[in-house]
């Protein structure tokens, strides 16, 4: 081969080489991260465009979901057979992280390679506990955001998530469900006198003597929904369940009781001291649908949006009617959990 040739075949190749194998690298007009203030008040550097996303708590993960299903990199704890029918394919068998009483597995996370992890935090929290979640990260940017234990004040964590991986248009549709719901159910039980609101007893544990009074974000949504929480104990902070006598709940006398245990559900219906509140009497105990996450509670998070209609309607039934609480069920599946209902999956979760 003559050697000019050979010159020229060579630098080909060079080229070839490093157009292969050099990154782009960033530039003042096409930077490869920015600075972001997150929901606790921290500066932090995140990637401009955002592929997948972790978090460490079940509620941003529920957001994230919600949001933008494609960029979730994987579950908190394990979903059920049960639960996975109102989850498209695509996200059923997306990795699972530990979530409870176990340590967190900051490997896994970090071999997951994410984006960024997601941390949920409470108005007020003191920055430096992100930092030490920041610390286990490594250089993964962990952004903390309103866990929302507060169930009327959904609206700005969709919007800063939202906004935050590039569907800012999808959260306002989102939250224009929400606020709407909200609103009407306010507005119809801000009518109602004190002395005609539903007295109402929330069941926790497989023998209903556990329960949240009113001020816990666990029990919000009686509150919300015109209910009166009859429950005298002390708050518990945390994960809540204040342990209560079964003498106190029958002089408390609850017209209705909400309940996410199935078997205190069905252990009030056969027994005759729970049968002495008018709430088991007039068969007005009511299991909450939790698939594919609870409608009520546990997480008391995003997922409890659709609990709203569902407890004005079985708090108030002649101001809320049937037809309209499916429709906003409908809707909200839609929406939020990106599956569409059919009437057999509506009448398992409402009980028809």
């Amino acid at each position: 081969m003559p050697k000019p040739i050979r010159i020229l075949m060579t630098v080909a190749v060079v080229v070839m080489a490093a157009m292969t194998t050099t990154p782009v690298a960033a530039t003042p007009t096409h930077p490869l991260t920015r600075t972001i203030t997150d929901m606790a008040g921290r500066k932090v550097q995140v990637p401009v465009t955002i592929h997948t996303v972790l978090a460490t708590a079940p509620p941003p993960t529920t957001f994230v979901y919600m949001l933008a299903p494609d960029k979730l990199g994987g579950w908190l704890g394990r979903i059920s057979k049960n639960d996975t029918q109102f989850i498209p394919k695509a996200y059923r068998d997306l990795p699972t992280f530990g979530w409870g009483r176990r340590a967190m597995n900051y490997e896994a996370y970090i071999a997951a390679r994410p984006d960024l992890v997601f941390a949920g935090c409470e108005p007020g929290m003191d920055p430096s506990r992100a930092e030490l979640t920041q610390a286990k990260m490594g250089t993964i940017p962990v952004v903390c955001v309103d866990d929302t234990r507060n169930a009327v004040g959904y609206a700005p964590t969709l919007r800063f998530i939202g906004n935050l991986l590039g569907v800012a248009d999808r959260a306002e549709v989102l939250i224009r469900y929400y606020e709407t719901v909200l609103d009407e159910v306010r507005r119809k039980v801000a009518t109602i006198a004190e002395k005609d609101r539903v007295r109402v007893y929330y069941a926790e544990g497989n023998n209903g003597l556990s329960t949240d009074p009113s001020g816990s974000p666990h029990a919000q949504l009686i509150d919300v929904c015109g209910g009166l929480n009859v429950a005298d104990c002390q708050l518990a902070a945390g994960s809540g369940m204040t342990p209560v006598t079964l003498e106190s709940v029958l002089m408390w006398r609850p017209e209705v009781i909400i309940t996410t245990s199935q078997a205190f559900a069905m252990h009030a219906a056969g027994n005759a001291s729970w049968q002495k509140t008018p709430a088991v009497k007039n068969r007005r105990v009511h299991l909450t649908p939790s698939q594919p996450f609870n409608w009520f509670d546990r997480p008391p998070g995003v997922n409890r949006i659709v609990g709203i209609p569902w407890t004005a309607r079985i708090l108030y039934p002649t101001l809320f009617s049937q037809a309209w609480l499916e429709g906003k069920v409908r809707e909200f599946y839609s929406l939020y959990y990106h599956h569409t209902l059919s009437e057999a999956e509506l009448g398992s979760l409402l009980g028809f």
